[in-house]
């Protein structure tokens, strides 16, 4: 049983070491001057321990709030999730290209009947700010793609966030290929350090 302790030991001796010398990579995703990864915590108290990790569309508004670790449930039981979240520049050949950016992945789940659109779900960035799109770093934008009843898909995205900020706000609409059409916004918000 030592063997999966030395390979962990090992593993986090190589990120220690990582964090304390220079390194870098080309793909765009973090070179020398990157800050590390980010750390999200919520913003808010949404009820119960119980409930902590989800977030229910349960009100007739056109949005509803959950914090960045939550996960966005709407009432036909698609769920959205926002993980991975780290800052970076981007790259030379990325649009807008040059820019300090928070990354994270999205995760939706498709627990409806219908089919959605991948290529229609809504990302809005933080203050209105852009979208990274850099292929170099794997932000390309939503699949174009249909994800079907039951599957799930995750992509990686990045908006235009100063090296300064704390507070993100990512809203995501997610629409479907039924006579429904449109689904509420889920906004997630919360404080990233």
């Amino acid at each position: 049983m030592t063997r999966p302790r030395r390979t962990v030991l090992a593993a986090a001796a190589a990120v220690v070491g990582c964090s304390l010398s220079a390194c870098s990579t080309t793909d765009g995703t973090r070179s020398d001057t990157a800050p590390p990864a980010a750390t999200v915590s919520a913003s808010q108290d949404t009820g119960s321990a119980e409930d902590a990790q989800d977030a229910q569309d349960d009100s007739d508004g056109d949005t509803f709030v959950v914090a960045l670790d939550e996960t966005a449930t709407w009432k036909n039981g698609v769920k959205a999730h926002l993980s991975d979240f780290g800052r970076g520049t981007s790259g030379e050949y990325a649009s807008p290209s040059g820019e300090p950016y928070l990354a994270f992945s999205v995760t939706l789940q498709n627990g409806s009947k219908s089919t959605i659109d991948l290529a229609m779900v809504g990302l809005s960035c933080p203050d209105g700010a852009d979208e990274i799109f850099d292929t170099d770093a794997g932000f390309g934008g939503a699949p174009d793609t249909h994800l079907l009843p039951g599957k799930s898909q995750t992509w990686k995205a990045a908006c235009v966030f100063p090296k300064t900020a704390k507070d993100a706000q990512i809203e995501i609409t997610p629409t479907d290929s039924s006579d429904s059409g449109w689904y509420r916004t889920a906004i997630f918000t919360g404080q990233v350090r």
